[in-house]
């Protein structure tokens, strides 16, 4: 073992034990599935499944080997020969979870089981017979595919192998290199996510997924019962994707026998064999848009609901076929160009499919729509068309990729929001005290909660409303305005009316601290706002982990009067950022000067502090916040006399580089991926009828 823990070899992530239950196909909806969408089938893809062979005698697998067969081609890497038969059964179980054809165990049961996806062929590539697996030849074996891709038109990989555990994403020298060439190429890669330390003992004794399931260009699969309950064994944390059966699993054995198994390993080549149906179904799906799909449409398991030991507490998705191919049917890649008008917004998930929530302005309609990986837009969906809606919104995903919407509904002067469950939209409306609701701001937290905080124009009031994703209950708060707390006042309430919020925008920033094994995340809600009566930049900040918390409320930048003139604040972002250099959250926020016109950015470390990035002149109509590949701020607004994009990037205190970026007629978003850092940019073109988008 080498000095950080890394093993130079990887080991079958479980022994093969007989169980007594079998496998309910309507835990991921195969059954309906395959009623419903028949024609797909996995014809004509190809999946590698990297194990210790695969027995091709078996009947369910098609009895023989090379063309014409159903395990069509593949190599034994253990006693380098052409011959990759099984000796083991681990690789035969994974191999019928993936494209067994449909038999009946006659000494068990009556019930017909089958492969996910039983038309597409099988790579066999013998990497083991059941002990340790030096890195060596798995690093052989991918490069025996990526030389083998084309002629056997090899669209995934299954790696139901691993070591260790990886609480983030894990490069590894090795390896990577090879899994960042095939997702390249556009092959899809799952692999187990790990038995606790490669061993069915459970509970876990520590959060984390092995390697490769960590690896960046990876898809990290878990196991579930057929209860729909995590098992004990799951290794998981937030780099775990999705979750599939993978205990009391029926599949192939050796010597054309049928068992039962359990195991991360047999969770894994479900998710493998989902992602050709997924790619027949949307046939220029890249892995980012597969992962996408396969985790927007899951339905969440939260972690210690029903499961016992030691839970992360987090929410999954769990595999469920025939929404994925719902939705990869209507995700299809339609328009190189768009147009979201003037009033939209973006969100990056976290495998690069962008999400837009836009406004229809001729029929009063709030729209949603998709990029895909390569920059393809869908079909726009109507997420809610009764009355004049979304003329002010927000967008956000949760770490699933499932989308909320916060919107001002202009027909009921209210607030309302839209969720995405991964098949459908629902709307709720919110609030709807007076004229209640503009200005929306919407964010997620690491459970899955949503918040979206907005402006009571009635009251003046700065508003936030919070959803429990396990309960599906709202509440509703007033941060500032009458009764709230004061500027720095600690929490206290003055009593004052402050006529707060027409610009303001909100963040939910998490902070992992490391607790015997296991990650605890210290979640702060914080709301930049603005202050039209005082002519301040405000901040509002709770830590929801602290039972005894109140609001701490302070003044940011008090612009006040300059030159006989109210000055202001608007276009406001917000970002609770992790520095490098920096333990904990930072806030950050970029803003306009209203009567300046400059483009201001403001930091919290203990105080604040305030710089402009640049004027004075017509800037600032847009501004967003991003942070470049080295964590400097930048800072990106709107030229009103140019018509351009412009960003500024900070070289140091006070110091700023700004360089334009686009023409354009102003409308701007800006969205970043958290888990990889990408950054994507979206404007509106100067003629007012495209949006661009292009990395920042």
């Amino acid at each position: 073992m080498s000095e950080n823990g890394r093993r130079n070899v990887l080991e079958s992530l479980e022994q093969r034990r007989l169980l007594s239950a079998s496998l309910e196909s309507k835990l991921i909806d195969l059954d309906l599935a395959a009623e419903k969408f028949p024609q797909y089938t996995g014809a004509g893809q190809a999946i590698a499944v990297i194990d210790t062979g695969i027995d091709y005698t078996h009947p369910a697998l098609g009895g023989g080997f090379g063309e014409g067969f159903k395990v069509v081609g593949g190599y034994d890497f253990l006693d380098n020969d052409a011959d990759p038969i099984d000796t083991d059964g681990h690789g035969t179980g994974v191999a019928g979870i993936i494209a067994a054809d449909d038999y009946v165990d006659p000494f068990v049961d009556s019930v017909t089981h089958r492969g996910v996806a039983q038309d597409a062929d099988l790579i066999a590539l013998r990497v083991g017979d059941g002990g340790s697996i030096p890195l060596s030849r798995i690093d052989r074996a991918l490069d025996w595919v990526l030389d083998n891709r084309v002629r056997f038109n090899i669209t995934a990989v299954n790696l139901s192998l691993g070591f260790g555990n990886f609480t983030e994403r894990e490069v590894d020298a090795q390896l990577s290199d090879e899994f960042r060439r095939l997702a390249e190429a556009g092959v899809f890669v799952a692999a187990a996510s790990g038995n606790d330390n490669d061993a069915q003992t459970g509970p876990i004794t520590q959060d984390g997924v092995s390697y490769p399931a960590a690896d960046p260009n990876v898809f990290a699969v878990g196991a579930v019962d057929t209860d729909n309950v995590i098992t004990d064994f799951t290794q998981r944390n937030t780099e775990l994707d999705l979750l599939a059966p993978g205990n009391r699993v029926r599949t192939l054995g050796l010597d054309g026998s049928y068992v039962r198994i359990s195991g991360t390993s047999f969770a894994s080549p479900f998710a493998a064999a989902a992602s050709v149906l997924v790619r027949e179904a949307n046939p220029t799906a890249t892995p980012g848009d597969i992962a996408s799909i396969l985790t927007t449409t899951g339905q969440l398991n939260r972690d210690g609901d029903n499961e016992s030991g030691n839970t992360t507490g987090l929410p999954f998705p769990v595999l469920d076929l025939d929404n994925a191919l719902s939705l990869a049917e209507s995700r299809r890649p339609v328009f190189s160009s768009a147009d979201f008008g003037r009033n939209f917004d973006t969100a990056l998930d976290a495998h690069g499919v962008l999400h837009i929530a836009h406004y229809d302005d001729v029929n009063g309609r709030l729209l949603y729509t998709t990029r895909d990986v390569a920059g393809i837009y869908s079909h726009a969906t109507v997420v809610d068309d009764n009355g004049d809606v979304g003329a002010q919104l927000s967008i956000a995903v949760d770490a699933s990729g499932k989308a909320g919407i916060g919107y001002f509904d202009v027909t009921e002067t209210a607030i309302r929001y839209a969720s995405f469950d991964g098949v459908r939209w629902d709307s709720t409306l919110i609030d709807s005290s007076k004229h209640v609701g503009t200005s929306p701001s919407v964010a997620f937290d690491v459970d899955g909660n949503a918040y979206v905080a907005y402006h009571r124009r009635s009251g003046g009031d700065v508003r936030l409303a919070s959803l429990s994703r396990d309960t599906g209950a709202w509440t509703r708060v007033t941060v500032d305005g009458v009764g709230a707390a004061a500027p720095d006042s600690g929490g206290s309430v003055d009593g004052t009316t402050r006529f707060v919020g027409t610009s303001l925008d909100l963040d939910v920033g998490e902070a992992a601290v490391r607790v015997n094994g296991f990650t605890q995340f210290n979640t702060t809600l914080a709301i930049a706002y603005a202050d039209a009566d005082n002519a301040d930049l405000r901040y509002a900040r709770l830590d929801l982990d602290d039972p005894t918390a109140t609001w701490y409320v302070a003044v940011v930048d008090d612009l006040g009067i300059t030159d006989g003139n109210l000055g202001g604040v608007a276009n406001i972002n917000l970002d609770l950022h992790e520095r490098n250099d920096i333990n904990g959250l930072q806030a950050q926020i970029a803003y306009q000067d209203t009567y300046r016109a400059d483009a201001k950015y403001a930091f919290r470390l203990g105080d604040w502090f305030s710089e402009t990035v640049a004027g004075p002149g017509k800037l600032g109509d847009t501004v967003q916040l991003s942070f470049d590949e080295n964590d400097r701020p930048q800072v990106t607004y709107f030229d009103r006399e140019r018509r351009a994009i412009f960003t500024g990037t900070r070289t140091g205190e006070n110091r700023w580089s700004n360089r334009q970026l686009f023409t354009s007629a102003g409308a701007t978003s800006v969205a970043t991926n958290e888990r990889t850092d990408q950054v994507l940019f979206s404007t509106l073109g100067r003629t007012g009828d495209d949006t661009f988008v292009f990395a920042v």
